[in-house]
């Protein structure tokens, strides 16, 4: 996808008169066009025409080491589905909560019509007021719940922490 809204945007500007180092180049491009993927949000990132920002049709809850990262990792590679690029916790934290849906909306991707958006924050399963505030949003949204046999999180978790 970035590398189509390079192409892009190089076909549509105009050429520069100096040459210019590969390196600099890209990190101009980078800065025009969006922000890395793993921003805390999308509001830098130029509109593709005929898309906007959706509300999440579909959220990944579940437990802590569950795999809802990787979940989510394998649902971006369809075309069909545009994912958030980090945890918004909007539903479970109130101080995000307050800001109301608009903030929330313009931390989502752009999309298209046809295309399903997703956030995950596993948070919102232990959360005791995110599942009202999720259902007063939109009451048809898919929740999908990752859990994982308690004993291999146990195991896992400890060689986990020692990378951080």
């Amino acid at each position: 996808m970035a590398f189509l809204l390079v192409s892009a945007y190089l076909l549509l500007t105009p050429a520069q008169a100096a040459p210019v180092e590969n390196g600099a180049v890209m990190e101009t491009l980078t800065s025009q066009i969006l922000l890395s993927n793993k921003s805390e949000h999308y509001l830098a990132q130029v509109r593709p025409p005929g898309t906007s920002r959706q509300i999440p049709q579909t959220i990944i809850i579940g437990v802590r080491k569950g795999g809802t990262r990787a979940l989510l990792e394998m649902l971006d590679v369809h075309p069909n589905i545009v994912v958030a690029a980090t945890e918004v916790h909007f539903f479970d934290w109130d101080e995000n909560y307050v800001k109301g849906i608009d903030w929330y909306r313009s931390l989502m991707p752009f999309s298209y019509e046809n295309q399903i958006t997703i956030e995950k924050t596993p948070g919102y399963f232990t959360s005791p007021q995110a599942p009202e505030r999720i259902h007063d949003m939109n009451s048809s949204i898919k929740l999908l719940l990752i859990l994982r046999d308690p004993t291999e999180r146990v195991l896992i978790f400890p060689i986990e922490a020692r990378r951080l």
